[in-house]
């Protein structure tokens, strides 16, 4: 029995997983223990200079700091750090991210977008099996996986056979600073829908068709919460909730009746200005391919590094 850290530093989110791994009948089992979950927004200004910003590296830093203090990482801790598509993107990454290691003493690893996607499957999969046993209809053969970050979303067809996956730069963050407004984002949607429905087509032609949607992101996560009424956060209570179309539109409505000071208060300052362009995102994935309400779960790529890990995956 050991304990791993997973890292996860996206392009909006930073998010820590304490995870217990143990032997059992042969195989491998994964138990959370502690969680740690902030937004960095590691993606502002990318768009526009190339360059991850000074006030994200200090927040991202920040984030590291604290989330060493929460899940109690030790010198001696083992320590799985992955990042994604902003650090892919910007030219400043080697500079920015040896300054992390510096002063946090976080190595971080940058994936591609291929391996960000089957890594981001692994704890959904999982999880799927689960909630089969529950609910029988999630017993299918193949079942389509979004994972919508900052500045990528990760389309993977998950199946018996293995995964279809693909990688795509269009994000919550990317989204506000390519388009401006929700409204110049949906009259352009299907400059970054066509490359989406190419994939799933492309899939089609080989065999694999989508029995559902799965969502395991910050968007479709957050609207769950909204929908519930949580007042905190809970994953455990998210795992497994299933999300309309038309939730998305009603909890949207919600926000943007919101004073900005209770969006803010809400969300978070960072999160408040891009949840509009999430939400307005998310919806025309379901509605471009077809999908009428998706499952969601919490688990993604913090959970992944670990399974990556111990699996042999990053060797």
């Amino acid at each position: 029995m050991m304990e791993i850290i997973g890292i996860d530093l996206g392009s909006n989110s930073l998010r820590g997983v304490r995870m217990q791994v143990c032997e059992k009948e042969f195989q491998k089992e994964f138990a959370v223990l502690q969680e740690y979950d902030t937004t960095v927004r590691t993606a502002e200004g990318l768009e526009d200079s190339g360059e991850i910003c000074e006030a994200a590296k200090e927040r991202i830093i920040q984030g590291l700091l604290e989330m060493k203090c929460a899940l109690d990482i030790t010198p001696q801790q083992e320590v799985v750090a992955l990042t994604t598509q902003a650090m892919r993107k910007a030219r400043n990454r080697e500079r920015i991210l040896q300054e992390i290691w510096e002063r946090t003493q976080i190595q971080f690893r940058v994936i591609s977008g291929e391996q960000e996607a089957q890594i981001t499957s692994l704890a959904p999969k999982i999880a799927v099996q689960r909630i089969a046993r529950e609910n029988p209809k999630y017993k299918q053969d193949c079942f389509l996986l979004v994972d919508m970050g900052g500045a990528s979303s990760e389309f993977v067809l998950c199946g018996e056979n293995g995964n279809l996956a693909r990688s795509f730069d269009i994000g919550i963050v990317s989204a506000k600073e390519r388009y401006g407004s929700v409204e110049k984002l949906l009259a352009q949607r299907e400059e970054f829908l066509k490359p989406i429905l190419s994939f799933m087509q492309e899939c089609c032609q080989k065999g694999r068709k989508a029995r559902f949607m799965m969502a395991n992101s910050g968007t479709p996560t957050m609207v769950c919460a909204f929908k519930l009424g949580l007042i905190e956060y809970n994953a455990r209570v998210i795992f497994g909730t299933e999300l309309t179309r038309e939730d998305f539109s009603v909890e949207l409505a919600k926000f943007l009746a919101l004073s900005q000071e209770s969006q803010v208060g809400l969300v978070g300052m960072y999160k408040a200005d891009v949840v509009p362009f999430g939400i307005a995102l998310f919806t025309c994935f379901m509605e471009a391919l077809g999908f009428q309400e998706c499952l969601v779960v919490d688990e993604g790529l913090r959970e992944g590094a670990v399974i990556a890990h111990t699996l042999g995956l990053l060797d």
